[in-house]
């Protein structure tokens, strides 16, 4: 009976020390405390044990990793307001954009992006070579290319420099952004063979049907806008290395990127986007 009793006392006494709010910094310190409240911005507690009118202690949430309350229930502090995912779960989190400055190069870019969180994202993308305007500009030689690519990148979104209290993105989809991507490319062009003299009668070079393939790895710098939660807009410029089959006179363009190994720039290649885009339910 003794020793039931003593175990018995035993246990109160453990529920007694464990049934008490504990805060948990981010440095792994444990403190021993009563909350009295907890706010938006910082917690209000008492010394574990201290009389209800003694002193009142408030730290910010900034240097808390989480909070065990007596209940057993914990609070996760861990992330800020820009990297918690319930702030932007009613927004529209992947959309469809168009690069309305390709088709004044003869292709269209069609891309697909999804967030996988507030700072970073996926896209994939098609080109479809020759769905454009081929620009008659006196410096290149018309290609008439036919032909198709693929495209994929992952977007790394840049984090302020530094953090206000309550602070977070517009919209999970909005932001600048630092993004590696991988591109390639295959099509036919037309190449005028300025090795063999022209026509004497239409003074035109003669033309070949050529076949090309090209490859780019780039790093995009750029940002992206949300407006009125429906409509995107984004401006990027791109630079890496790559290369091309394509025998270069004037024309550096593989459709996507311009440059790489095969041509005179070897191994650079960049590229400039400007697109317009509308996000899906």
């Amino acid at each position: 009976m003794k020793k039931l009793l003593l175990i018995l006392a035993c246990s109160v006494a453990f529920l007694e020390v464990a049934a008490q709010d504990m805060i948990i910094y981010k440095d792994k310190t444990i403190d021993e405390v009563t909350i009295i409240e907890v706010n938006p911005d910082f917690i209000k507690y008492r010394e574990y044990g201290a009389p209800v009118n003694s002193a009142t202690f408030s730290i910010e949430k900034d240097y808390l990793s989480k909070i065990i309350f007596e209940s057993g229930r914990v609070m996760d502090l861990s992330k800020t307001m820009m990297d918690d995912e319930r702030i932007y779960a009613n927004q529209r989190r992947h959309g469809i954009k168009l690069d309305i400055g390709a088709i004044s190069q003869n292709y269209m870019f069609i891309v697909y992006e999804e967030a996988i969180n507030p700072s970073s994202s996926w896209e994939a993308g098609a080109l479809f070579v020759g769905a454009g305007y081929e620009n008659q500009n006196g410096w290149n030689d018309p290609e008439r290319a036919m032909g198709a690519g693929l495209y994929t990148g992952f977007k790394f979104k840049r984090s302020p420099n530094f953090y206000m209290q309550r602070m977070r993105y517009g919209h999970i989809m909005r932001g600048s952004y630092i993004k590696p991507n991988l591109m390639i490319t295959t099509f036919n062009y037309d190449r005028i063979d300025y090795d063999h003299p022209p026509d004497p009668v239409t003074f035109m070079y003669p033309t070949t049907r050529e076949s090309a393939f090209a490859g780019a790895a780039m790093l995009e710098f750029g940002n992206q806008l949300v407006l009125s939660e429906r409509l995107m807009v984004e401006y990027s410029a791109g630079f890496g290395y790559g290369f091309t089959t394509k025998q270069v006179y004037w024309n550096y363009s593989n459709y996507g990127f311009s440059g790489g190994v095969g041509t005179d720039l070897a191994p650079y290649v960049w590229n400039f986007g400007l697109k317009v885009g509308y996000l899906l339910k």
